[in-house]
């Protein structure tokens, strides 16, 4: 039965195992990225562990795109995070002295003495940020996307060729509305004609690579979304059964897909050179997780709110038609009253959904201060 249905059978460590022996090793552009954003220490531990697999190491032509695209924006954000650092924590130190100073009177609180502490953090911060701005390892970085370039040399996929795109432009609208593996989930990006398809090049690029060179691949990514993976109640078991029968049928080979954090566990075991380091890594990406999740809830509460205040105005507009209130946007006589009610039932309903929760809500307060921030690369 297991060969009927290979994608639905999750992979043991033994057999998992077995097909680093002989696969081809392909970094994402976020795990690419991950060797400029995090400290030295990290840096160069991911340098160590990308040289050590360089005989096995292959991006599609793709991956590389999105580094290059995205690779400024981290850099950059890192040297502007001082700033907007400094002022992030300005504006909050600025609403506590407004706070204080309406203080008409207190039993216990020396207003001037506790105006006096802010003012200390204020500065000593403001110190801190200078002195960690004056030590940006801007050269050290430089050198970073030097040693990436050189490792990568000659390990990268053709360019697709503008008859490819528009082809696969048609496949992939297809392949989105009916929810296929990999990519659907980028479907409504609004950037680039194709940018879109970015996972679903890179997923062709993969099956080719397999198919040409007769060998495994395993993609390491930290992309956690629902078309790449295979998640039951929350867990993720392994790459989508789809991928893993579309991957066989087009190329003979198998697929394996991690999360870095867990290649890195893997990579530890196989490569002695980089045992040492694997803890601290691992901390740095977790706390990087972490930041990236909170950026993604407040970019999610931001998008809620906007919804919910288009909504609401529709809704009053429907309301004042509805009632025939002056100033009415549509005019009482040309309204269908019928089809207006059901509009409404309809804006009630989902209104009724983006209710926020605690969370949403912390976010939603949030979320003016959180904007002002760089959003980090995907």
């Amino acid at each position: 039965m297991r060969d009927k249905y290979p994608g639905w059978y999750p992979k043991s460590a033994v057999e998992a195992s077995a097909l680093w022996d002989n696969a081809i090793f392909v970094p994402d552009a976020n795990v690419l990225l991950h060797c400029l954003r995090h400290p030295a220490a990290v840096r160069e531990e991911l340098l160590r562990l990308f040289d050590a697999l360089k005989g096995s190491l292959w991006i599609p032509y793709q991956v590389g795109l999105e580094f290059h695209r995205n690779r400024l924006d981290v850099e950059l954000g890192a040297q502007d995070a001082y700033d907007v650092l400094i002022k992030d924590q300005e504006a909050t130190i600025e609403k506590a002295r407004e706070r204080l100073r309406q203080l008409r009177a207190h039993p216990t609180i020396s207003v001037p003495k506790e105006l006096a502490a802010l003012d200390m953090f204020s500065a000593d911060f403001r110190a801190r940020m200078a002195a960690s701005q004056a030590s940006h390892p801007a050269e050290d970085i430089a050198a970073a996307v030097t040693r990436l370039t050189q490792l990568l040399d000659g390990r990268i996929g053709d360019k697709w060729k503008p008859e490819q795109l528009a082809a696969l432009k048609k496949e992939g609208d297809d392949r989105y509305a009916k929810k296929i593996p990999p990519g659907y989930k980028d479907a409504k990006k609004d950037v680039g004609e194709f940018d879109k398809y970015g996972d679903l090049i890179i997923w062709k690029d993969m099956i080719g690579k397999a198919k040409a060179d007769k060998r495994p691949i395993i993609f390491i990514s930290d992309d956690a979304k629902e078309d790449w993976w295979w998640i039951h109640k929350g867990r993720k078991l392994g790459p989508r059964p789809e991928l893993i029968e579309e991957f066989q049928a087009g190329s003979d080979q198998d697929f394996h897909i991690y999360e870095f954090s867990q290649f890195l566990r893997f990579a530890a075991e196989r490569f002695p050179e980089i045992k040492a380091g694997v803890d601290q890594v691992e901390k740095s990406l977790q706390d990087d997780v972490r930041a990236r999740k909170k950026q993604h809830e407040v970019a999610e509460a931001i998008e809620t709110r906007a919804r919910v205040r288009e909504l609401e105005d529709e809704r009053d507009k429907i309301v004042a038609a509805l009632s025939g209130a002056p100033g009415a946007a549509m005019p009482v006589a040309t309204v269908d009253r019928a089809a207006l009610r059901a509009r409404l039932s309809e804006l009630t309903a989902e209104l009724e959904t983006h209710q926020p929760g605690p969370e949403t809500s912390s976010a939603i307060l949030g979320g003016s201060d959180a904007a002002g921030t760089k959003e980090e690369a995907p």
